[in-house]
């Protein structure tokens, strides 16, 4: 989709939907929750990117700091000054700034030092490959420890085990994501599980 320029209809989309999404279920009085959306390196590049977005999202009137738009890490070392304008353009019009699949070999600490990021996603290979030994978990506790003192929130992705699970809340881990926790299911189901772990709680 990136190679025929089909996925920046599609990023559109789904960016339309979860704003769509969240203003039908304030309307219907149901619990609505923080959402994070992935944009394409062909998305984020558009002209029309920003303003596109800020206009959807005053559209379905969505408040400051509920939407996160995540950008991957390959996509950010290779154009991260580009990149430090537009997340200055996106945090005025009220929106977070992930920097997604950290650690998958792009990795640049001057990167995080000049781009703005809300929130530091930890891909899933780097924690499954690093837990393997005692060094590498050394290094994710000191790279979430790093990115916490200078203001990022982490969320570790591709959890699948509740050994890293715990290991993560040790290290001291804003969230995680992953099978351990669901698999990707449809709304509707999220609705069922979501009472039935509240009334589990």
């Amino acid at each position: 989709f990136e190679e025929n320029g089909f996925i920046n209809k599609l990023d559109r989309f789904v960016f339309y939907r979860a704003c769509e999404n969240i203003e039908e279920r304030t309307a219907l009085g149901q619990v609505v929750y923080p959402v994070s959306v992935n944009v394409s390196r062909v998305t984020a590049t558009q002209p029309d990117f920003v303003s596109y977005y800020t206009r959807i999202k005053r559209k379905f009137n969505i408040r400051d700091g509920f939407v996160t738009l995540e950008f991957t890490e390959s996509f950010a070392y290779e154009n991260y000054e580009y990149l430090s304008g537009v997340i200055a353009e996106l945090h005025a019009a009220g929106f977070l700034c992930s920097l997604d699949d950290f650690g998958t070999g792009y990795s640049s600490l001057n990167m995080l030092k000049t781009t703005q990021f809300d929130v530091l996603k930890i891909d899933r290979s780097f924690l499954s490959e690093f837990m393997e030994s005692d060094r590498g978990r050394k290094i994710i506790h000191h790279t979430i420890s790093m990115s916490r003192d200078i203001g990022l929130d982490i969320i570790a992705e591709g959890v699948e085990t509740l050994d890293q699970a715990k290991f993560l809340n040790s290290c001291g881990c804003d969230a995680a994501q992953g099978f351990y926790y669901s698999r990707p299911i449809p709304a509707e189901d999220f609705d069922e599980k979501f009472k039935a772990d509240r009334n589990m709680a």
